[in-house]
């Protein structure tokens, strides 16, 4: 009995031996394994950290320039980038209202080979991927049919192919250019809704069923594009600067909208990514802050919109400056899209770029050169409609020249305001033929250029060119310029000059963009910049001004048809002949036709050019578009503080009670009619025809 019970004590003590030995065997082990890996991370931290942070030999920065692969041909270690874009500024109206902006579109891929391991891995039928296929080109073609011009047959094709090829194929590319082809999230939406695209599923925690989408072959990409929110409107001055279109204020101010991008390094590793330290967040764009006005853009392109129509012009535009500081409150360049159709849009900047004769708007400038020389318009009379001209040869001989610009029949006088106002070429340039000589062009461009049109004007969005007037001795050319035919300006230069009469003679440099801001604060402002003090002398000026309200309020003014009583203005027409290039000369039947002038002429507001191109009608269509315009901007709100009271016409009093005499002074005056002295005892005044009265603006009150 006490043997075994020896036996089996010794037992147990051989199995606890064991399980020490065990236990210890595995203590040591753990210890080493810690060991080792503590030796690994001190290994790796002095050794190899290097590596870690990317400042180790053994990587490769494959953002430094001009590193090639094929110089680390063993290298399994990369620094690489990404670049993080910046959010670009937007540009907003004089009022702080969106004219462009960025959205968010879509490109839409299909990737055939995830398509292949989608479907065919899980061993769908032949006839399963067909019927999907097919399904998808319908629907597509169903949603994206108005944007695209893809059949039902091209979509399945395509989807067709990249499966197939197990390839990636981009359906819709984002065209910044193109706006009506932009994906937008209200289509995204319609594809991952797609009912053959979702299937239904046993939820086991609710026992229900959910809709468990497979489109994961579809991919929507999402970029950010610049956007329009007024369509066309402004679109040219505004501009672009993406995919090859580089324009307009996005691209003049592509670096203050622009902002700085960021970057984000990260260490490609045996094929794993880690991110690293030394991340470059990007700063967004600044906001441009133009001088553009919504309300007059809108009255402006609607109404030159609805000119061009009428008229089939093949272009047009109109421009309309504030007059004493220069900001340009509305710009509109329209084209039509076709040889026939109503169908005009924004695809060209004429206003500052058009290689166009101004016409008859220039002999504004001649008539300046006139008075500037000293001479008067109460001297002599000046032959219209027939004259023909002696001019004088170097070998002292002479040449007659014929000229004519009327139907009518003989040789007529007029004095030099008849003359502006019927807008006589032959007129014009027979009074700057008598104040310069018949051989005086020089003299004459001299003067031209005191006016400032041969310099180059720098502005927010480049350079403004001068006028191409070249003195090549020929009569021709100095008869021609003199009425503004055979050389170009741009039009913005035409509004220069006249805004400059409408502002007491000061030339004021055309303003795009009143101020830069960003999110927090004011960054820039731009201030009204003067180009010239005073281009003419005070008596040309007072001239000027007479002459050009002639023009539409004269007895053989050509504007006389439109003048206007509510809106009144004062301006100069034009009217040329296209020169065609195919039969160098000029085609006498379609002509471009102008009216620049200011509003309301006695106290002008705003300056305003009008061009229509290519139409058989001759100017008075573009006098009725500069009324329009003026009109429309009078009726806006914006034009409400131009006016004071005493500007609107008075009507005279109607019949009232008798009114207490203490709050008679205070009434007419807020009414805007001058006050009275009364000498009457009397508490109450009454309207009357007694002749002790006095009269009131056409009424009598007693006193």
């Amino acid at each position: 009995m006490q043997t075994g019970q020896n036996n089996k004590t010794n037992n147990n003590n051989k199995k606890e031996g064991v399980g020490r030995i065990r236990m210890t065997v595995i203590f040591f082990l753990i210890l080493l394994f810690g060991v080792l890996c503590l030796g690994q991370i001190c290994y790796l931290s002095f050794f190899e950290g290097a590596i870690s942070i990317g400042k180790s030999a053994k990587c490769v920065d494959t953002t430094e320039p001009n590193w090639e692969a094929k110089d680390f041909p063993d290298c399994k270690c990369y620094i690489k980038e990404n670049t993080v874009t910046s959010e670009r500024g937007e540009i907003l109206d004089d009022h702080g209202r969106l004219l462009v902006g960025n959205y968010t579109v879509f490109e839409v891929a299909f990737d055939g080979k995830k398509f292949a391991n989608e479907y065919d891995n899980k061993r769908y039928s032949a006839a399963e991927v067909e019927s999907l296929l097919k399904n998808l080109a319908k629907s597509f073609y169903s949603q994206f049919k108005d944007r695209y011009n893809k059949t039902e047959r091209d979509y399945y094709n395509i989807f067709k192919k990249s499966y197939k090829q197990k390839r990636y194929v981009c359906i819709f590319p984002v065209k910044r250019w193109e706006e009506k082809s932009w994906i937008t999230s209200r289509d995204t939406a319609y594809i991952r809704n797609l009912d053959f695209l979702n299937r239904k599923v046993m939820d086991k925690e609710t026992e229900t069923y959910k809709n468990k989408r497979y489109f994961g072959f579809l991919n929507c990409v999402p970029t950010s594009v610049r956007v329009n929110p007024y369509g066309d409107m402004a679109r040219r001055i505004l501009g672009m600067n993406a995919d090859g279109h580089s324009y307009g204020m996005e691209y003049a101010m592509d670096s203050v909208l622009a902002g700085v991008r960021g970057s984000r390094k990260y260490l490609e590793l045996n094929k794993a990514s880690v991110p690293l330290k030394n991340q470059v967040d990007p700063i967004d764009g600044q906001n441009i802050h133009t001088t553009i006005n919504l309300d007059i853009q809108n009255t402006v392109h609607n109404e030159l919109h609805r000119k061009l129509v009428e008229l089939g012009a093949q272009w047009g535009c109109v421009v309309v400056m504030e007059t004493k500081t220069g900001e340009i409150k509305a710009i509109s360049n329209l084209t039509r899209n076709s040889k026939e159709g109503d169908a005009y849009s924004e695809t060209m900047e004429y206003a500052m770029s058009a290689n166009v004769e101004p016409g008859s708007t220039f002999k504004l400038a001649s008539l300046l050169a006139f008075f500037e020389k000293g001479m008067t318009d109460t001297a002599q009379i000046y032959p219209i409609f027939n004259h023909t001209f002696d001019y004088p040869l170097k070998n002292g001989g002479s040449r007659l020249y014929a000229k004519s610009d009327s139907k009518v029949h003989g040789e007529a006088l007029a004095r030099p305001n008849e003359i502006f106002q019927r807008s006589s070429n032959i007129g014009i340039s027979s009074m700057i033929f008598k104040a310069y000589g018949k051989r005086g062009f020089a003299s004459y461009r001299q003067q031209l250029e005191k006016f400032g049109f041969f310099d180059t004007i720098q502005t927010q969005l480049g350079p403004l060119m001068p006028a191409n007037i070249r003195n090549d001795g020929r009569f021709d050319n100095y008869y021609a310029v003199c009425f503004g035919a055979g050389f170009t300006i741009p039009v913005l230069r035409t509004l220069m000059y006249y805004n400059a009469i409408a502002n007491n003679g000061k030339m004021m440099k055309p303003i795009f963009i009143k101020y830069i801001s960003n999110s927090f604060d004011t960054i820039k402002k731009f201030e009204p910049e003067v180009v010239m003090d005073s281009i003419v002398s005070a008596h040309t000026l007072e001239k000027a001004h007479a002459y050009l309200d002639s023009v539409v309020w004269g007895k053989y003014g050509t504007g006389r048809r439109y003048k206007d009583s509510i809106c009144p203005f004062a301006g100069k027409t034009g009217t040329r002949d296209i020169w065609d290039q195919t039969i160098g000369a000029y085609n006498y039947d379609r002509n471009a036709v102008s009216f620049c002038g200011y509003f309301p002429k006695d106290n002008p507001k705003y300056t305003a050019i009008v061009y229509i191109y290519d139409i058989l009608p001759h100017s008075e269509v573009a006098v009725d578009l500069f009324g329009k315009i003026a009109r429309g901007i009078m009726n806006s709100h914006d034009y409400g503080a131009t006016h004071s009271i005493t500007e609107f016409p008075k009507v005279p009093l109607v019949q009232t009670r008798p009114v207490n005499k203490r709050y008679f002074n205070s009434l007419l005056s807020k009414i805007g009619y001058d006050t009275l002295a009364y000498d009457s005892s009397a508490d109450y005044l009454l309207q009357s025809k007694d002749r002790k009265t006095k009269e009131v603006q056409g009424k009598s009150w007693s006193l």
